[in-house]
């Protein structure tokens, strides 16, 4: 019995349901969509700033 829980618990894939990974897709792919984003301005690259006219 102690197997079967440690096997459940470290392979927790195997028994999520299917809407569980359908969410966990959906969650990722927002995440890759976002990261380009996050990732240029975490580096230290500035966002160029509208001139203002004076």
């Amino acid at each position: 019995m102690d197997d079967l829980l440690e096997y459940e618990r470290t392979h927790e894939i195997a028994f999520a349901s299917p809407r569980a990974l359908l969410e966990a897709r959906m969650i990722e792919a927002m995440d890759k969509a976002r990261r380009p984003h996050r990732r240029a301005h975490r580096n230290g690259v500035a966002h160029r700033r509208k001139a203002v006219a004076r």
